[in-house]
């Protein structure tokens, strides 16, 4: 199990800011910045919740999911921006997120597979994401040839300048 997830076991589920303070304090002991907590009993289960903690210095690469698997974001806290790619890499679409109140889209769903990749521009970017289950790592999340890899910070820094990010 992963020290950075929190599996939820119950049938009812709530939660107040004290899950995000705490989600929040087990990213920023992660290498990678993220935390969360899966909100489904299970990966087998036909519907992925989770409420995710993005630190601005995280970085996912882009990556696709199967065309059968739909996903959204819910932003809760602090902005991000959901880069859309084409197959060779170019961005199609830049999704500028923010809470309900910030003025910006609050939620994103794409309903087939795109390239796509969340980048937190706050400090933190607390996000709500449901994704169709069941999730299978290897079959569920595919990475483009062209995409960095999230070890290498050379080829990190060099894929934020040239989509224009930094």
């Amino acid at each position: 199990m992963n020290k950075y997830v929190i599996q939820n076991k119950k049938d009812l589920v709530f939660f107040d800011k004290k899950i995000v303070k705490k989600i929040k304090q087990m990213a920023l002991k992660n290498q990678k910045k993220r935390a969360r907590i899966c909100i489904h009993k299970s990966l087998k289960n036909k519907t992925n919740e989770m409420i995710i903690a993005l630190n601005k210095k995280s970085f996912i690469a882009p990556h696709i999911h199967p065309n059968n698997k739909s996903e959204s974001y819910f932003v809760i806290e602090g902005k991000m921006n959901v880069y859309v790619f084409d197959k060779l890499g170019k961005v199609k679409k830049i999704v500028e997120m923010g809470p309900y109140n910030s003025g910006k889209n609050f939620f994103y769903r794409m309903s087939k597979g795109f390239y796509h990749m969340p980048i937190a521009l706050t400090e933190w970017c607390i996000y709500h994401e449901v994704y169709s289950g069941p999730f299978v790592k290897n079959v569920d999340v595919k990475y483009p040839r062209w995409a960095p890899s999230e070890k290498k910070n050379n080829e990190k820094i060099n894929f934020l300048k040239k989509i224009g990010h930094i």
